[in-house]
């Protein structure tokens, strides 16, 4: 036989093998992501811890993005608020509280410590782990003292309202919130306001600042109170709607709330919510807070 018939002969006998009909295996199934907030780059929100079923409203908090890192506004039990500065990393987010001040004074002499969050995303249990240890300086260098295992948090339930953010200045009470030169002598003395007053219906609350500094003087301001991080009510329950500031003078602004409906004993947490209203848009300035002890 001549050849040249050989392989056509031996083309006849096998199978086609041109690009488009070769015979694949079939892609397997997307996995269902069951978690699909709980991501390294999905954290924005507020979170609560949880134990079991329970959750904790005293250690929560707000994860914020800010540029290319985040910050973290953390309430580790009671009241007060810290602000944590982050940083990526490969398999989770370091928080460290940001201190200024005085209170940075006494850090970097030893005398006091500061907060530091490990937070890593968990498919398995749709949770953040939750690290917290204890910086302290020794010897001119800061080391980490933990202060137990990981916590488990989850997303913070819609409906509920509690406040997240950390504070950016103080609050006076009594005769400090309705004077500024008494508030001033306040922080003079000590450097810090009067943390304590008698309770009442009627309780002072309130700063002075700059007015110019807070802005145009055709805006308008006002204010939003919370008391124990809730909203703050009146006397027969309701929430308090938003306070008016008053008119300056002598070129400060009065952020007063004469009649605080404060009736309880014990340790009490005052907050307000500094907002400017220009062209019929209402932005934050800042919150103001105070810590007290109320008899």
């Amino acid at each position: 036989m001549p050849r040249h018939w050989l392989v056509p002969l031996v083309l006849i006998g096998l199978p086609a093998v041109g690009c488009g009909d070769t015979d694949e295996a079939p892609a397997p199934p997307p996995v269902e992501d069951k978690c699909p907030k709980i991501d390294m780059d999905r954290l924005a929100g507020q979170w609560i811890k949880v134990k079991g079923k329970a959750a904790d409203k005293n250690f929560r908090f707000e994860f914020v993005e800010k540029g290319d890192g985040a910050e973290l506004w953390y309430t580790g039990g009671g009241f007060r608020k810290r602000r944590l500065a982050g940083e990526r990393r490969e398999s989770d987010w370091r928080f460290t509280e940001v201190l200024e001040g005085e209170a940075l004074a006494r850090h970097e002499k030893g005398d006091l410590g500061r907060v530091r969050l490990f937070v890593a995303p968990s498919k398995k249990t749709c949770s953040l782990r939750v690290t917290e240890v204890e910086l302290v300086k020794e010897g001119g260098a800061e080391k980490e003292k933990p202060k137990g295992t990981f916590v488990e948090y989850l997303e913070f339930p819609q409906g509920k309202v509690l406040t997240f953010r950390a504070c950016d200045g103080p609050l006076f009470l009594g005769d400090a919130a309705k004077d500024p030169a008494v508030a001033a002598r306040q922080l003079a003395e000590s450097g810090a306001p009067e943390p304590g007053h008698s309770l009442g219906e009627a309780v002072p609350v309130g700063v002075w600042t700059d007015a110019a500094a807070d802005g145009d003087a055709a805006c308008t301001y006002d204010m939003d109170l919370y008391f124990d991080d809730q909203e703050a009510r009146l006397a027969d329950k309701s929430t308090r709607p938003p306070v008016a500031a008053g008119a300056p003078v002598d070129g400060k602004r009065p952020w007063l709330v004469p009649d605080w409906y404060a009736p309880y004993s014990g340790n009490h947490h005052f907050q307000i919510y500094r907002h400017r209203t220009c062209g019929g848009k209402r932005e934050l300035i800042d919150v103001r807070c105070l810590e007290a002890v109320l008899d």
